[in-house]
């Protein structure tokens, strides 16, 4: 039964997990605002939803079936991916005006990456980062990088333009998504070209492009939209 249960749920957060990272590029680069942009948006909100809860599902699964690594990165990329999208969309009822409580959920959400992010390094320094276990150090740092705001103030978070809390928080759920495609997928699909510790430059490649592109974007869209 817990079996079968298992399987539906895979093939459930597979497909979200696969439609997700492809509708993502449709409001990056489509006019901001505008039909295609909110339409195809609200329809990758719920993909990444899907994605999100199936992934702790399923990380409640492999603790029961004793998979503690994949039970590890299932709910670290969960807390990794919920963050962003929360805050990503919530911004938008607070253009003008950020709520006390919008900023205490966002820094509750940013230290909970961050406890987390810590006890992957802690484990997976127990097992001196070799072999799969790599992807505990990869994830623990990435991880770590939210810190900041953790310990920002309610003043500078506010401060931070409307159209700039949109756009790094929904791009970073699209490196989430395919920085999770990439860990279960593509270390089978590149094997050829990625071995051994290698498949570490993989698995990180979502979060450079990722930050490379978010860099872009604020410069682009933060001037003129941030007075929206």
């Amino acid at each position: 039964m817990m079996e079968t249960i298992d399987h539906y749920l895979l093939m459930l957060h597979s497909a979200a997990g696969t439609v997700s990272p492809i509708l993502c590029w449709t409001p990056v680069f489509s006019r901001k605002g505008g039909t295609l942009h909110v339409r195809v948006g609200k329809i990758y909100i719920i993909t990444m939803y899907i994605v999100v809860i199936s992934a702790m599902l399923l990380c409640l699964f492999n603790v029961y079936f004793g998979d503690y690594l994949s039970a590890g990165f299932l709910g670290f990329i969960s807390l990794l991916t919920i963050a962003p999208l929360w805050y990503g969309i919530n911004i938008l009822k607070h253009k003008r005006d950020m709520s006390r409580k919008y900023f205490l959920v966002r820094r509750w959400l940013h230290a909970s990456i961050t406890t987390a992010a810590i006890g992957l390094l802690i484990w997976g320094a127990t097992y001196g980062f070799k072999g799969e276990t790599i992807i505990l150090l990869i994830f623990g740092i990435l991880g770590l990088t939210t810190s900041r705001d953790v310990f920002a103030s309610y003043d500078k978070i506010s401060s931070i333009p409307w159209i700039k809390e949109h756009l790094v928080g929904m791009l970073s759920t699209g490196i989430a998504a395919y920085t999770a495609f990439l860990v279960f997928g593509g270390t089978q699909l590149f094997a050829d070209f990625f071995r051994g510790q290698a498949v570490a430059i993989l698995w990180a490649a979502p979060t450079v492009v990722g930050t490379i592109l978010i860099m872009r974007m604020t410069k682009k869209y933060a001037p003129s939209l941030a007075k929206d």
